[in-house]
């Protein structure tokens, strides 16, 4: 019976040790991509805090508008394209291609960043109340963003 007990007590051990080993890798992984993610996400933060405010100035320069807030959602985050060196295999009738990023000074090679697509913009303005206020703010908007007046709502202060 003993016997048994301590049997099932060391396939138990083995378990949690394996279930806390797996934790740990899954971890591991997560914490290493995340770095990429929080990178990607203060970039794209730092691109909308800056749109936002270039046409918070912008607006303010207007006939008529006194404070402005501006809030802007995008999309997606900042994606950039990476340079790969393509090699193309072919033995015994198997063709193998392998692609692998190039790097210099240990950076990977960015051909191009791809900038997000804007979702949404709020603009509060002083003044907003007055049509023809709101129609230059929406125009300027539009213009400064390059996006359509169905994404841009515009209230008054």
């Amino acid at each position: 019976m003993f016997d048994k007990l301590s049997g099932l007590k060391k396939i138990k051990t083995e378990y949690i040790l394996i279930a806390v080993l797996a934790i740990i890798i899954v971890f591991i992984m997560f914490s290493s991509f995340g770095s990429k993610t929080e990178e990607s996400y203060d970039e794209t933060e730092a691109y909308v805090k800056t749109l936002e405010q270039k046409l918070e100035n912008s607006l303010k320069k207007i006939e008529g508008v006194g404070n402005v807030s501006v809030v802007i959602t995008v999309k997606s985050g900042i994606s950039s394209e990476l340079a790969v060196d393509r090699k193309t295999i072919t033995e015994n009738g198997k063709t193998t291609v392998t692609e692998s990023a190039i790097t210099v000074g240990g950076k990977p090679v960015t051909l191009k960043s791809v900038y997000p697509e804007i979702a949404g913009v709020l603009i509060v303005a002083k003044g907003a109340d007055n049509i023809m206020v709101k129609m230059n703010i929406l125009d300027a908007a539009t213009v400064v963003l390059g996006v359509d007046c169905d994404k841009i709502q515009i209230l008054a202060e």
